[in-house]
Order: structure tokens, then C-alpha cells, then sequence
């Protein structure tokens, strides 16, 4: 069999699956089973592709699949030691635009969750659906459980008032390695920086890192939290019971247009009485 092979950005998943007959034990949908020498030859292909390129979100995905064994039962257990997560575990729910009625939550009241997620979709230009599936972990629960990492990092964003810029998909990553301690996440954080400019990635160590650090080992597990179930809950009060916090440190808003547009914005909805009531500094 002839592949034909595109000049620009492959796609390593295009590749993987003529390895071998290897679907043949699929116990998902969209599983690829690999054997362990299938399984090393795409850590080792995805890890070295996405240092040289960490913007291509599909390689740090299946880096991500490829090492599961090494992180992902952690994840797991860290998802049901509370009451929430156990839930989340026997409900499976999915985060789509089949599955969420978006145009309700256009219906919140602004300051909610529900509201200020799909807010932040809708400027970003952004559905969803554009999380990777999961195709290389075997077992279903364990596929679950990063298909849910996956599909709530854009809840990340809304949490923090963090907009869909590079500098601050970095920030994410760090409070992901800080909160859950994923491998993955470490890569992105050591690596992705070097995509910023030497004077801006100076700045970002210096405003964002450490905040990033500190909200994330301090703050409750993120991974456990039943989203859905909190659509119109307001982000002040989430943030508080959640033991998080925006970064507020003086001079980070001045600095930073995107953040600083976001938290302008919702100090004029609410002077204008259209903000939900929060517990919290605004």
C-alpha cells in the first residue's frame, strides 16, 4: 500500500493506524489498539515532533494518550475521591454542541458559569467540539477520564478570566501540572514558552508562572468538578469554594490587553447591575 503523505503538518494519527492490523480489539469507539512496541515508537515519534512544534495540539495529545499509564490512573483516583467525581464517573457526560444547549446558557445571567463559557467561546470563535478524541488508551474508563480532561479545559478559561492567547493556553498548562500532575503538561510548560518573544516570555515568567503554580497546588482538584451541574452558579462563588483565584497582582492587567479587556468588561456589567452577585474582590 502507497501512502500519500501531504507536504504541510502530517497528521501523526493518519499515520499510527497503518502500522498494523491494529483495531481489531477496539473497545470504543474511535480506539486504535497498539501493542507496546506500536505504543513506544508513538510516544518517542509524537514526543520528538511536538518539542520541535508545540503548537501542533494534536502530537501533545497523543504524547499524552501514548504515556497515560505513567499518569493517568492518578488522574483517575483523583476524580473519584469525592462524591462529584464519582458521579461523573457513572454519568459520562459529554461536553459538545450536541450535548450542551448552548442557546440556554446564552440565557444566563451574565457572571454565571453556563454564561460567561459560552461568552468566551463565542468571542474566541471557538465550539466544543475541537478537543482530539481518544484513540490509543485501552481501557474505557481511563479514555473517559482524559476525554473529560480534555473537554473541560476550556471551563479552565472561563474560571480565570484567561483568554484563548497563546500566553495564556502556557498559564493553563501550568496550573494543570500544578493541580492534576500531568506529564504532558509539563512539557508544554517547559517548552511553549520559547514561542514567545525573549522580552515576553520574561514577562510571562515573571506575571504568570509562579501565580499559575500557586493557584494550582492550593486549589481543589479541578478534574472532580461536575461542570454541567454548576451551569448557573456564579464564578465568584465556584472560585471561593474551589480555593482559586484570579491573578490580581498589581501591574498583570496593564501588561496583559486580552486579560485586561475581559476584567474591564465585567466591572462595567457590573456597575450596571447586570453581573451576578459574587463573594469576591472585582
Amino acid at each position: 500500500m502507497v501512502v500519500a503523505v501531504g507536504l504541510r503538518r502530517p497528521r501523526l494519527q493518519n499515520v499510527i493506524p497503518l502500522l498494523a492490523s491494529i483495531r481489531r480489539y477496539a473497545n470504543y469507539p474511535d480506539h486504535i489498539p497498539l501493542g507496546r512496541a506500536q505504543n513506544a515508537l508513538l510516544a518517542v515519534g509524537s514526543g520528538v515532533m511536538g518539542v520541535a512544534d508545540t503548537s501542533r495540539g494534536d502530537l501533545v495529545a497523543t504524547l499524552s494518550e501514548s504515556t497515560a499509564s505513567s499518569f493517568l490512573p492518578s488522574l483517575h483516583a483523583a476524580t473519584i475521591a469525592h462524591p462529584e467525581g464519582r458521579q461523573i464517573m457513572r454519568d459520562r457526560p459529554l461536553i459538545s454542541s450536541s450535548t450542551v444547549n448552548l442557546d440556554h446558557l446564552r440565557s444566563l445571567t451574565r457572571g454565571t458559569l453556563g454564561r460567561e463559557y459560552v461568552e468566551w467561546l463565542t468571542e474566541g470563535g471557538l465550539t466544543p467540539d475541537t478537543r482530539e478524541k481518544v484513540r490509543y488508551i485501552d481501557s474505557p474508563t481511563l479514555a473517559y477520564t482524559m476525554l473529560r480532561y480534555r473537554q473541560t479545559h476550556d471551563l479552565y478559561h472561563t474560571l480565570f478570566s484567561l483568554p484563548p492567547t497563546l500566553p495564556h493556553e502556557l498559564t493553563l498548562k501550568v496550573v494543570e501540572l500544578a493541580n492534576m500532575s500531568l506529564p504532558v503538561a509539563g512539557l508544554s510548560s517547559a517548552f511553549g514558552p520559547f514561542r514567545l518573544s525573549n522580552a515576553r516570555r520574561g514577562v510571562w515568567l515573571k506575571d504568570w508562572a509562579p501565580w499559575a503554580l500557586r493557584v494550582g497546588r492550593e486549589g481543589k482538584s479541578l478534574v472532580g468538578v461536575y461542570w454541567e451541574k454548576r451551569w448557573q452558579q456564579g464564578l465568584g462563588d465556584l472560585r471561593r469554594e474551589l480555593g482559586v483565584y484570579r491573578n490580581d497582582q498589581y501591574g498583570v492587567e496593564s501588561r496583559w490587553k486580552g486579560y485586561r479587556e475581559l476584567r474591564e468588561r465585567e466591572r462595567t456589567l457590573r456597575r450596571e447591575g447586570q453581573w451576578v452577585d459574587e463573594p469576591e474582590a472585582w
